[in-house]
């Protein structure tokens, strides 16, 4: 479905933007990648259930994605999104020894 993680974390920026970044940041710092992608499905899916297979499929790869890029974002405070912008990561989110 996904060639890699990556393809996966474009894929749900696409469909989902920004927001569903900064929600997968904040789960995979509190609770890791696999525990943290249940809680962002129940708040991203919420009441509407908007998330297909795919996306749920994808949602899993791009928590790893995320998971395998945050200490390196946590020290440049910094996401690239794909489409060129970059977000700002909120301080909170940053261990004190970056």
């Amino acid at each position: 479905m996904f060639a890699n993680n990556e393809e996966a974390f474009r894929y749900l920026y696409d469909r989902q933007g920004i927001l569903c970044v900064q929600v997968m940041l904040s789960a995979v710092r509190a609770y890791g990648a696999d525990t943290g992608c249940v809680q962002v499905l129940t708040l991203l899916n919420g009441a509407d259930n908007s998330f297909d297979k795919k996306d749920e499929k994808a949602l899993v790869a791009a928590m790893r994605y995320v998971e395998e890029n945050l200490s390196q974002w946590q020290e440049s405070r910094v996401v690239n999104l794909p489409d060129g912008t970059q977000l700002t990561i909120d301080p909170a989110l940053v261990p004190d020894e970056y």
